[in-house]
């Protein structure tokens, strides 16, 4: 069953999407050492370009969503607060459309 990242809360989908980044991409932190302000890419967490789709990729299947607005991923630097705050309004979008 997916999990609701509007139910789990901005804490909760943070810490969610920690836990994914370091046992999925081998981060060498712990989860806690992982900040929701860090970004995702280069000099922040290092993810490679192909390993933030395959991020992307998990997350919606995680969550059981469909991110088809790829803008701020491509034009923002992202970080897991930027993330999770996105994952929590499609959750909601996404709930209130059915």
């Amino acid at each position: 069953m997916p999990l609701d990242a509007a139910q789990l809360g901005f804490e909760g989908t943070v810490d969610v999407l920690r836990k994914l980044l370091t046992e999925r991409f081998g981060m060498t932190r712990e989860p806690s050492g992982v900040l929701a302000d860090d970004p995702l890419f280069a000099i922040g967490l290092g993810l490679s370009s192909l390993e933030g789709i395959e991020f992307l990729c998990e997350v919606e299947k995680q969550f059981g969503l469909h991110i088809t607005d790829l803008d701020w991923w491509v034009y923002e630097t992202p970080t897991l607060a930027n993330v999770a705050q996105y994952l929590i309004e499609l959750s909601k979008k996404q709930q209130a459309a059915r």
